[in-house]
């Protein structure tokens, strides 16, 4: 099967398990049928999805909307049902002491703004989380995919300016 699925990479300054948490609960009010698994990233299984703290610092969280959703995810990777909607992956590692550099001057560089003109950034955070949302298109062409994205952006407490 050939690999499929389109990433949206986000960073928060702080722990995101209990978003990603909520998150899932969304999902599943949704979705009262939906397949969902979660693990560590290293293979073990989270059982006890409705308590956030026993979510691990590091996880891969799948969800679809039932069996039969899964199975096509199976079949045909992140392509959509023929409703629009497909399964939906959020991989999320939590850090410490995350130091990233960052160059703010590459082709979607601020032009205003505090960090107009900057290069060689160097973003440093006593704690914050990496996420990575995985649909089946860009949000920004799909509406099921901006919904999802939207949702997670939700759950982390902030909105995207349009």
């Amino acid at each position: 099967m050939e690999i499929t699925g389109v990433d949206t990479l986000l960073v928060v300054p702080f722990d995101a398990r209990p978003a990603v948490a909520a998150f899932l609960d969304a999902l599943r009010r949704s979705w009262p049928a939906a397949a969902v698994s979660l693990d560590d990233g290293a293979g073990q299984v989270v059982t006890d999805l409705g308590d956030a703290a026993a979510f691990p610092d590091r996880g891969e969280l799948a969800v679809a909307r039932d069996a039969r959703m899964d199975q096509h995810w199976e079949e045909h990777g992140y392509a959509p049902m023929a409703d629009g909607a497909g399964p939906v992956a959020l991989f999320y590692h939590c850090h410490r002491r995350l130091v990233v550099d960052v160059d703010v001057l590459g082709a979607n560089g601020p032009e205003v703004g505090p960090l107009a003109g900057w290069t060689g950034v160097e973003l440093v955070l006593p704690e914050a989380t990496t996420l990575t949302l995985v649909t089946h298109a860009e949000p920004a062409d799909d509406a099921f995919c901006r919904s999802v994205l939207e949702l997670l952006r939700e759950v982390l407490g902030y909105r995207r300016e349009q």
